[in-house]
């Protein structure tokens, strides 16, 4: 079920990219306003209302934080099939990023409580899943879509009125997780809440001792979030600007691009998310107490390289190979970086934690990831073409720090993991 959630989360999020030309005709805005749409209307407010959710979380049911949640961003999602005017479809925006906003704390807490330490690194990759899985099905569902709607012109619905194509997207892409929403209220347990911290009398942690707690582990939670988040401006940053260096640099199409790298993205991820688990569990099962967060580092060892030579050769056939192995080496440590923070994080503070976790993370990459490189490309080379020497450096400046962070925090990791431990 978080799973089928996450899915419709990553669906509803992406979808608007296949509506840009007829929104922007319609309500007559450039391509900056209907970039805010996708970018700070949405990720701000997901970003930072996660903080607050996360809090609620951890003090009240899950279940229905999560249920309710699901039910209001679905919501939000189809009224942007509804919006009249540029300004009604940012303010839904927002509301689906404020619904959205209630998912991964609540979830990421909930698993803990689902699974054995052992087997969190697994259950939070499937969970993972969804990220590449929605937007994949974004561009299906949603194309399928935005082609029928575009064929039939202007569809008059009973009481809504007159639909135009790309109103019909929102509309009918919102629909499932309204219904999902529901029905996660009916199928979700609430599990008991395990690792507590044994100090605690309950689950009402003030504000202040979540700060302490951070604060007395600042080695490891700052290196942690500082690698993770450096690592999500590598990725975000790489992944946004990689079709456009396919299209400039190897003089491909749009068309050609979404049908060479949409599956390549979407299975390479997929195949990453699943194989770093299992790379988790082997290194786990060989006496690596810090095996999750030595999955990322081990990821980046290979990425990194990687990252620099697939825009710098000249062969079509050899970048696009060494970007597969990219993506799928990008994904590799996705469930288990949630699993190495819910591992050493005590129970009634994981929620509030895995936001400001969130927070940190989503600001990295989807505020600074593709704007590095284009800053790179425009004040640094000055010139359009010279997108493979901005990705290249990107990774260097980006990834290469990431990788030093993760590996410095190997050992304060293992200190904290064998405190967390004894708390369990």
């Amino acid at each position: 079920m978080l799973t089928l959630l996450y899915i419709v989360s990553f669906l509803d999020r992406t979808v608007i990219s296949l509506v840009i030309e007829p929104l922007k005709a319609d309500f007559n805005v450039s391509d900056t306003q209907v970039s805010l749409l996708s970018g700070l209307a949405f990720a701000l407010f997901y970003s930072v209302i996660g903080v607050p959710m996360g809090r609620l979380a951890d003090r009240r049911s899950r279940r229905w934080i999560i249920g309710i949640g699901a039910t209001s961003w679905s919501i939000m999602a189809s009224l942007c099939g509804l919006a009249q005017t540029y300004a009604q479809l940012f303010l839904a925006r927002v509301g689906l990023g404020v619904g959205e906003a209630t998912l991964m704390p609540a979830a990421y807490s909930l698993i803990s409580d689902y699974f054995p330490r052992r087997k969190l690194p697994l259950a939070y990759a499937v969970m993972m899943l969804g990220a590449p899985i929605g937007s994949g099905l974004a561009f299906v569902v949603g194309g399928a879509i935005a082609s029928y709607a575009e064929s039939v012109g202007v569809i008059d619905l009973p009481v809504l009125g007159a639909i135009r194509s790309w109103q019909l997207v929102f509309l009918i892409t919102g629909l499932p997780g309204i219904a999902l929403g529901l029905w996660a209220l009916l199928t979700i347990r609430e599990p008991v809440r395990t690792g507590l911290m044994q100090t605690s009398k309950d689950s009402s942690l003030s504000l202040r001792a979540v700060a302490d707690f951070a604060r007395s582990r600042f080695a490891t939670y700052g290196t942690l979030i500082g690698g993770m988040s450096l690592s999500a401006m590598f990725t975000l940053g790489y992944l946004s600007w990689i079709a456009v260096f396919f299209m400039r640099v190897h003089g491909l199409d749009a068309g050609e691009v979404g049908k060479l790298f949409g599956p390549l993205a979407t299975l390479g991820g997929v195949a990453g998310v699943m194989a770093g688990s299992f790379w988790c569990s082997w290194l786990a099962g060989r006496g690596r107490p810090d095996a999750p967060l030595r999955t990322a580092v081990h990821s980046l060892w290979i990425a990194i390289p990687c990252g620099i030579a697939a825009p710098l050769v000249t062969d079509f056939d050899l970048s696009l190979t060494l970007v597969t192995v990219l993506v799928f080496f990008l994904t590799f440590p996705q469930g288990t970086n949630v699993a190495a923070l819910q591992l050493i994080t005590p129970n009634e503070m994981r929620a509030q934690v895995s936001a400001v976790f969130l927070l940190i993370t989503n600001v990295m990459g989807l505020g600074l990831g593709a704007t590095s490189v284009a800053l790179l490309t425009d004040y640094v080379f000055g010139a359009p073409e010279r997108i493979s020497d901005s990705l290249a450096l990107m990774t260097a400046l980006v990834a290469l720090p990431a990788l030093a962070l993760l590996t410095l925090g190997l050992k304060p990791y293992r200190a904290s993991l064998a405190a967390a431990e004894r708390w369990s």
